[in-house]
C-alpha cells in the first residue's frame, strides 16, 4: 500500500522542480507526496499554523522557525527521524545550514536547499573580473542593487551583522557598510530597486547593459543560457575592509519541516527523507533540473559546478561564511522594518552612527530577549 503525503514548496523552479523530479524518478518506496506551490512571500501571509491542518511537509526558510515553533506548526525534527539518520544528514551538509535550523539546542527541519548572497556578474559584458571589495564594485558601469522586501536589511547583515549573535550589528562596520551602499546606490540603476534576487538574475541574463549586483542571492539556475536569456556567472560577496576574509553575506536556503499532521506517518516520512536527502539522489536528480542542494557532495562536485557555469566552486566560501540571521517570533517583521530602514538610508545624509544604534535599541527590546523563541 502506498502512503500519500501533502507537501508545500515554493513555486520557482529550484523549489518544485527537484520534488518533482525526485517523484518522477520513483521517489521513495510505498511512499507519494503531492507537492502544491506558492510565493515565498505566502507563508508570510497564511500563518503557519493553518498551513500545518493541510500539509504534512512544508518547505520553510530559517527566519521564520521561530514564528513556526510559537505556532506549534512544526515538529522538533529530533522527536521525528533517528539519531543515526540524523548524524548521517548532518554529516552531508553544508555545516551553516544545519545550524540555522537549531534553535535552544533542537533541531526543527532538514536543511534542503542552500544560498546566499555572492556577487552576481554578466561574464560576458565585465571588461576585468568580478569585482573583489566594494571598492572594486563602485567601478564599475551598470551596477544594480538589490533592494526590494527585505533585501536591503539583509544586505546590511551580510556585511555587518555581528557573528558572535550579543548585537545585532557591528557597529564600526554598520556604519562603513551603510557609507559604502549609499555610494553604490548613487551610481545604481535604479530601474531595478522594485526587484526580487529572480527578477534581478533575469533582468541581467536579459540586459545588455547591466554587468553586476553584487550582492544578491544566488540561483545557479541562471548560470545556463536560453533562447532569451545568456549564461550569469558568480563570484564571491566583495569584501567590505582588506582585512576580510572570503566575501560575506547572509545565508537563506530552506529546509524540509514536517508538521504535527504528519505524526502518525513517520515511518513514511522518514522513508521520503532518506530517500530525497541520499548523495546520489542530490546529485543524479536534483542538481540536473536547478536543485541548488545543502549537500556538501553537490557543493564539492566538479561535475555539478561545471553543468552550471561554475556557481558552486565561485560561491562556496562565501556559503561557508553566511551569517545566520535571528530567528525570534517576530523576526520577520522587524526583519522588513530594518529593510525599510536601509532603503530611507541609502537616499537620505543622515548620521549612519545614529541610525545604527537607533536600529540597535530597537532590536533589544523587540529581540531575542523579548520573544519565548530565541
Amino acid at each position: 500500500m502506498t502512503v500519500e503525503l501533502r507537501g508545500l514548496t515554493w513555486d520557482h523552479p529550484r523549489g518544485y522542480r527537484p520534488l518533482e523530479a525526485f517523484e518522477a524518478a520513483g521517489g521513495a518506496d510505498g511512499v507519494r507526496v503531492r507537492w502544491d506551490r506558492q510565493p515565498l512571500s505566502g507563508f508570510e501571509s497564511e500563518p503557519l499554523d493553518r498551513l500545518a491542518e493541510k500539509y504534512d511537509l512544508l518547505v520553510i526558510d530559517h527566519p521564520g522557525l521561530g514564528a513556526a515553533i510559537a505556532a506549534e506548526a512544526v515538529l522538533a525534527v529530533d522527536d521525528v527521524f533517528g539519531a543515526e539518520d540524523l548524524d548521517v544528514w548532518r554529516s552531508r551538509a553544508m555545516p551553516p545550514t544545519w545550524a540555522s535550523y537549531r534553535i535552544d539546542d533542537r533541531n526543527w527541519a532538514l536543511p534542503l536547499d542552500a544560498a546566499t548572497q555572492t556577487c552576481l556578474v554578466r561574464p560576458d559584458l565585465l571588461t576585468g573580473p568580478p569585482p573583489a571589495t566594494w571598492t572594486d564594485v563602485l567601478g564599475l558601469s551598470g551596477i544594480v542593487l538589490c533592494v526590494a522586501g527585505p533585501h536591503a536589511g539583509l544586505s546590511l547583515l551580510g556585511m555587518a551583522g555581528d557573528r558572535t549573535h550579543t548585537t545585532l550589528l557591528d557597529r564600526g562596520r554598520a556604519v562603513t557598510a551603510i557609507e559604502v551602499l549609499r555610494d553604490v546606490w548613487r551610481r545604481s540603476d535604479r530601474s531595478a530597486a522594485a526587484l526580487d534576487p529572480i527578477a534581478i538574475h533575469e533582468l541581467l541574463a536579459a540586459s545588455n547593459d547591466l554587468t553586476c549586483c553584487p550582492l544578491v542571492y544566488s540561483y545557479a539556475y541562471y548560470g545556463t543560457a536560453a533562447d532569451d536569456r545568456r549564461a550569469l556567472g558568480w563570484a564571491a560577496a566583495p569584501r567590505l575592509l582588506a582585512t576580510d576574509g572570503p566575501g560575506l553575506g547572509t545565508l537563506g536556503g530552506t529546509g524540509l519541516a514536517v508538521t504535527h499532521r504528519a505524526y502518525d506517518r513517520v515511518l513514511a516520512v522518514t522513508k521520503y527523507a532518506r530517500g530525497l536527502l541520499d548523495t546520489r539522489t542530490q546529485l543524479d536528480v536534483v542538481s540536473p533540473v536547478g536543485g541548488q542542494s545543502a549537500s556538501a557532495a553537490v557543493w564539492e562536485s566538479d561535475a555539478v559546478d561545471n553543468a552550471w557555469n561554475g556557481h558552486y566552486s565561485a560561491t562556496r566560501d562565501t556559503l561557508a561564511a553566511s551569517y545566520i540571521r535571528p530567528r525570534f517570533d517576530g523576526w520577520i517583521a522587524f526583519q522588513d522594518e530594518l529593510s525599510e530602514r536601509v532603503r530611507e538610508l541609502l537616499g537620505n545624509d543622515d548620521d549612519a552612527g545614529l541610525a545604527v544604534d537607533r536600529i540597535e535599541a530597537d532590536y533589544r527590546a523587540r529581540g531575542p530577549a523579548a520573544s519565548k523563541v530565541g
